[in-house]
């Protein structure tokens, strides 16, 4: 009798402790959106909270996966390891230690703690997360665009959903950070949907959603990476059904503004900042791209003047010595500046590790969906770099974590057939043992 009861009582509390660890991971990932929800002044924001609990839980039940990224993790830590010997090495050489090892703890939970978090081997837990966020996402677009056409702007101390210009800026408070906060998690919703996993009685209107939401920003920056994206995920899965798909919305789309209106139907804001630009042909009218521009040059200037190769002026350093007084809205700058080419390559190569995922993809069952979901998010994201400075913010990466979670869950879990969201039908375990004597392979050994 005790015998049976010492067994079965730890079994109940490991099944209870992954109960309890899959609702906090959840729930960080439902919060990672909402980087204004943080601790005092500090970068930690309430969603970061829930994912340190879940990272103590899965320690405490043995569930830390230690190849997340399968074959690749290693890759993924050297990529990690050369940002930081850069950044870090500008920083004990010109800068200040204490903020290189502050912007490199940052980068050290955006990049790999949040890795061994968020990646999981479950497949189901793969889509689960993703849909998760891809919802916490779409609840802020339709709080934004009411409160947009009900509210407006409310003056206040704080920067508030809709901006003085009449911009919408969501509850992340930025016009631009919710423009490409969007334009991240499209490819998730775009999977989801090209997949069969969401029909497109849903998917239709979540993909106006983001669309009419990126246009309430008057994002230019925004504008064209969601623009980019639907073209690039498009042109990767090329299959006649989801073509289909894009050009229904689209006959929908073009026949109601031939049908309403003009370019008057769009908010004043997005007419002056975005299409007058588009019209004229002159990008200076495209909102702050001057000074924007004046940091790139003086970034540029900086490092020619200082002979930066390798050794960089270290971190946060840049704002000290540029005459505006701000870092330079441009991540592939901003690290060669502050980090040397060291850190700039190291940044690199975490995308050259996703396009290797790709080629594992193609490589193992050539699935179109996950392909698509992962240079689509490769080329948003690296897009996005060009109009920001350091992006160890959590709202980067966990798009791109959970993007290349759908990936490796096609891969090794391949479906039978496509199923709507939360239904799932995998081939028989017989189906995928190997033929004896057969050479078997694995889609991410080079």
């Amino acid at each position: 009798m005790s015998d049976t009861g010492n067994t079965t009582a730890p079994q109940k509390l490991k099944i209870n402790l992954s109960n309890v660890e899959r609702a906090v991971v959840y729930t960080a990932v439902f919060l990672a959106p909402y980087a204004t929800f943080r601790f005092s002044t500090l970068f930690f924001t309430v969603s970061d909270f829930f994912f340190c609990i879940s990272l103590l839980l899965l320690t405490i039940d043995g569930r830390i996966c230690s190849k997340a990224l399968d074959n690749l993790t290693g890759l993924w830590l050297l990529a990690f390891t050369v940002l930081f010997v850069g950044m870090m090495t500008g920083s004990l050489a010109n800068g200040d230690p204490v903020r290189g090892l502050v912007v490199m703890a940052q980068y050290l939970f955006a990049y790999l703690v949040l890795m061994l978090i968020v990646l999981r081997s479950d497949p189901t837990e793969a889509y689960r997360l993703a849909a998760i966020f891809l919802l916490s996402v779409m609840l802020i677009d339709l709080h934004g665009v009411i409160t947009f056409y009900a509210v407006g702007y409310v003056p206040a101390a704080e920067k508030g959903v809709v901006t003085g210009g009449k911009r919408l800026a969501t509850v992340l408070r930025n016009p631009n950070l919710a423009a490409a906060i969007n334009a991240l998690t499209l490819p998730i919703l775009l999977f989801f949907w090209s997949s069969g996993r969401l029909k497109s009685y849903v998917a239709l209107p979540a993909v106006s959603l983001i669309l009419v939401t990126v246009v309430l920003t008057s994002s230019n920056s925004g504008l064209f990476v969601t623009i980019v994206s639907l073209g690039v995920f498009t042109a990767t899965i090329s299959t006649p059904r989801l073509l289909l798909r894009l050009a229904s919305g689209a006959v929908l789309v073009v026949g109601a503004l031939a049908l309403f209106g003009s370019k008057d139907l769009f908010p004043q804001t997005f007419q002056r900042r975005v299409l007058d630009a588009i019209s004229s042909g002159e990008i200076s009218e495209a909102g702050t791209f001057a000074s924007r521009a004046a940091l790139m040059e003086e970034a540029l200037q900086t490092i020619s003047d200082r002979g930066i190769w390798l050794v960089g002026i270290g971190a946060d350093q840049f704002r000290q010595v540029s005459v505006q007084e701000a870092p330079v809205h441009n991540l592939y700058l901003l690290l060669w500046v502050e980090g040397g080419l060291l850190a700039f390559i190291g940044w690199m190569m975490f995308s050259c590790i996703g396009l290797l995922l790709l080629l594992a993809v193609r490589k193992g069952n050539g699935d179109k969906s996950a392909m698509a979901a992962v240079i689509t998010t490769i080329v948003a994201i690296l897009i996005i770099a060009f109009s920001n400075p350091h992006m160890y913010a959590r709202y980067w990466t966990i798009p791109v974590f959970l993007s290349f979670g759908l990936a490796l869950a096609r891969l090794k879990h391949p479906p039978e057939a496509d199923q709507p969201l939360g239904v799932h039908r995998w081939k028989p375990v017989e189906a995928l043992k190997p033929n004896r004597g057969a050479a078997v392979v694995h889609p991410l050994e080079w």
